[in-house]
């Protein structure tokens, strides 16, 4: 299943020898930045500084919004990804950083965007070229053991942040809270990750001509992306505008599981374990009490998802992942009462979102970068489980700022609903596991990396078997 595209010979120079000795740290480190500027501005691209020197609505639409342009977002990291796997490893480095300059330029251009008015545009764009970013990235080091650990690392890192940040309290003295809940990178940031990915095009080696070969454009990943996608953004928004009785919530998760099914099914073999894992744990993830937490906290979900990315390469077990899930999510739901009288509660609660989260990507992880970028898509849209949450004011969200509230309403329905969702997508991965046996290595078709690394082979090489 796929449409064919014709390869014109490329036209690139090969990086400096003395450049290219160092073309790992180099890719790994413009993959760790890009993972972390796209993660970001998907998931907090609220400015609270520039926010509140503009008008009210402008603010409100903006933030009423802000699930529709996560969406968007996601919609094209997928489509990205899958395009520029036809164009090769070279051209998936260039869009990423065509999609970066485009980001600072946004940003050096409308740092007046709250009070002309622009924050909903300016949110979109944002979101639509972070997408691009995140998916053309994801090709271009997929399958380079260093680069995609990075990659996995700063999107991962990123999406938690940006999801289990405080709504921060005003005349905040922490620049760390302040910086992260403002949600806009730093410029300087920004820059680092232009600069880096600028090197990473200079490292890739030119590509060879393919001749009249076609590379499969993969129709798979975007459909099971635009499954789910359309899916959980209808149904959040529908559910946030109703009154929530338990049979519609049942409605609800009956929606969310059939999707995740489908969606995995609609990816080759069984790749779309990952993409069930990400839907329940992103679920779990979101039922959490995760603040108020101490700002020395902030680093440790970023360190437990490097232990669980390492867990998961050495221990590669999807149903451990979807047990840790599920005791996540009854862990979510029975420590309600205790999390606003017991700090350890929210810093226990991320800790061990960060690591199932990465465990999961560590043990599931997909061949095809198409695959893995449906996965992290999940983890971007804002899930049932948040609008639940947002239900008392009439929008997806966990506060009308979007961010966590310390003194919002507390209940164990989310939780509870995180388990049912984990045990349907459990199900799920059962069927899968029968329907799609796995395939041996003589009859598995070329994978994401292998394609591209017979692209970009010398031309007197034999492929190696």
């Amino acid at each position: 299943m796929g449409a064919k595209f014709a390869l014109a010979p490329p036209a690139g120079l090969a990086a400096p020898p003395g450049l290219r000795r160092f073309a790992r740290p180099v890719e790994a480190t413009a993959a760790l930045l890009g993972a972390v500027i796209a993660g970001l501005l998907l998931m907090a691209p609220l400015d609270l500084g520039r926010g509140a020197e503009g008008p009210v609505l402008q603010m409100d639409l903006m933030v009423l919004n802000m699930p529709r342009a996560a969406a968007a977002g996601a919609a094209f990291a997928v489509v990205s990804a899958a395009l520029v796997v036809a164009l090769g490893r070279r051209s998936a480095w260039i869009a990423s950083f065509g999609s970066v300059v485009v980001l600072l330029l946004d940003h050096l251009w409308t740092r007046d965007a709250a009070s002309t008015g622009t924050l909903t545009t300016v949110n979109y764009i944002d979101s639509i070229f972070s997408g691009i970013l995140l998916g053309a990235l994801a090709v271009a080091v997929f399958g380079k053991p260093l680069a995609t650990g990075a990659y996995l690392i700063g999107a991962l890192s990123a999406i938690l942040i940006g999801d289990q940040t405080s709504l921060p309290e005003s005349g905040s003295r922490s620049p760390l809270i302040e910086w992260a809940s403002g949600g806009t990178p730093p410029m300087w940031l920004v820059l680092l990750a232009a600069a880096a990915l600028a090197l990473g095009v200079l490292v890739q080696r030119a590509e060879v001509s393919v001749g009249s070969e076609n590379t499969d454009l993969a129709i798979g990943p975007i459909l099971s992306a635009l499954v789910l996608v359309t899916a959980t953004a209808l149904s959040t928004d529908w559910f946030v505008r109703h009154s929530g009785t338990p049979a519609q919530i049942g409605v609800m998760v009956a929606v969310t599981i059939a999707a995740a099914v489908l969606a995995a099914l609609l990816l080759p073999g069984r790749e779309g374990t990952l993409v069930l894992l990400s839907v329940a744990v992103a679920n779990a993830g979101s039922a959490i009490i995760a603040v108020p937490r101490p700002d020395w906290s902030a680093p440790i979900p970023v360190l437990a998802v490097v232990v669980g990315l390492a867990a998961g390469r050495r221990w590669r077990s999807p149903w451990a992942g979807m047990a840790a899930t599920g005791a996540l999510a009854v862990f979510a739901a029975t420590t309600v009462d205790l999390a606003r009288g017991h700090a350890v509660i929210p810093i226990l609660g991320v800790t061990l979102t960060a690591l199932i989260i990465g465990y999961c990507f560590g043990a599931a992880v997909p061949e095809h970068a198409g695959s893995a970028v449906v996965a992290v898509a999940v983890l971007i849209v804002p899930c049932l489980v948040v609008a639940l949450r947002g239900h008392s004011f009439g929008r997806v969200a966990y506060s009308p700022r979007w961010y966590r509230d310390p003194q919002a309403t507390i209940s164990a329905v989310p939780g509870w609903m995180a388990l049912v969702i984990t045990l349907g997508c459990a199900v799920g991965l059962y069927l899968l596991w029968r329907i799609r046996s796995p395939r041996r290595a003589a009859t598995r078709p070329p994978t994401t990396t292998r394609v591209l690394a017979l692209r970009e082979a010398p031309r007197n090489a034999l492929p190696q078997g």
